[in-house]
């Protein structure tokens, strides 16, 4: 007969049940949780504030928020929900000022310097015109609508400009017969921009036009003075005080220098005639009762002994290069200081002891 297959036994039957606890003792049923929940849980008691904030970190990361602030940052008093509407809220107002800052124009930070525009470069190039010597030129930059922004600009390309004509030292530097930049919106951080240029450059400057500006301060031109290089200085119709006017003539007085003393009045070409400095100022805010002055008694303190100031009118003849008026040459021609503009904006205070 054929054998029958081995069947496994049967196994055995689970323990039964614990017995169910004493009625005394209630177990609280585990803690439910929704599916899909995204919010942590307010912390109880038994759970700590650090795990708390570790859980909002979690669950900020996955849904893409902003983490929840510290409990120190939190205002004092408020309810969670109200904790939690008030981070929703700046979160809120955090995104919608980050989409308007978007559409903005890009603005620049303070000190940085804009690039120049299409074409300005070749424009600005044009605008020097070199004598065959190599070493001489003019600027002319008559009216082209520049602004202090603009006069930054310039002097940056400038400074790029002059770098392959060589010049290290002043011995040997260059020769700007006339730098012209009237007719602008120049006001005294533009002409420091321009000068700085001209100065790192190793150029010096005979005659310097910034008529019809929105010069106010005169401390960067009566440095340039002070150095003595100046024949002709053009700041017609600015802002300038009675102040500033007299800084600019005492400037001319006190240029000085140990291998030739007083530099004004200078002695032209040939070393015959002394010319003053041609200094015009009308058509500015000055004080002239106060400007005069301010000059006396600027100028007594040098205790120099030649003339001052020549008023010219027009009617003595006295011309950039030679004094009519006089004999002895003064250290300063001031055509037609008089004629001043008739508003009073501007107009400096005589200081009080």
């Amino acid at each position: 007969s054929q054998a029958l297959p081995r069947v496994p036994p049967t196994p055995p039957p689970p323990p039964p049940p614990p017995p169910p606890p004493p009625s005394s003792v209630r177990v609280p049923p585990p803690r439910q949780r929704a599916v899909g929940a995204e919010r942590a849980e307010r912390p109880r008691e038994a759970d700590s504030a650090d795990e708390w904030m570790r859980k909002r970190l979690d669950m900020s990361r996955r849904v893409g928020e902003d983490p929840p602030k510290t409990e120190e940052e939190r205002p004092r008093g408020a309810t969670w929900v109200q904790k939690d509407t008030q981070e929703q809220g700046r979160n809120k107002q955090g995104k919608n000022q980050q989409e308007a800052a978007a559409e903005q124009p890009p603005t620049r930070a303070q000190g940085e310097v804009a690039a120049p525009k299409p074409g300005q470069q070749r424009a600005w190039e044009s605008a020097i015109r070199w004598r065959e010597d190599g070493r001489s030129f003019k600027i002319g930059m008559l009216g082209v609508s520049m602004d202090d922004a603009e006069a930054g600009m310039w002097a940056s390309w400038f400074r790029d400009y002059m770098k392959p004509y060589g010049g290290d030292d002043w011995g040997q530097g260059f020769l700007a017969q006339e730098v012209d930049f009237s007719k602008n919106y120049l006001t005294s951080i533009g002409v420091r921009r321009v000068l700085n240029a001209l100065w790192h450059a190793h150029v010096e400057v005979r005659v310097l036009k910034m008529h019809h500006n929105k010069l106010e301060l005169s401390n960067e031109v009566a440095g340039l003075i002070a150095t003595g290089c100046l024949r002709e200085v053009h700041l017609s119709h600015n802002l300038l005080d009675a102040n500033s006017g007299a800084e600019l003539v005492l400037a001319a007085a006190s240029a000085w220098t140990e291998d030739f003393g007083y530099l004004y009045p200078r002695a032209d070409e040939e070393g015959t005639d002394a010319e003053p400095l041609w200094l015009r100022l009308e058509m500015n805010c000055i004080d002239c009762p106060i400007f005069e002055r301010r000059l006396k008694a600027g100028y007594a303190r040098l205790k120099r002994q030649s003339k001052l100031v020549c008023h010219v009118d027009g009617t003595k003849g006295c011309s950039p290069h030679a004094c009519a008026a006089s004999s002895s040459p003064p250290i300063v021609h001031l055509p037609y200081l008089h004629t001043q503009r008739k508003d009073t904006a501007g107009i400096a205070v005589e200081p009080t002891a």
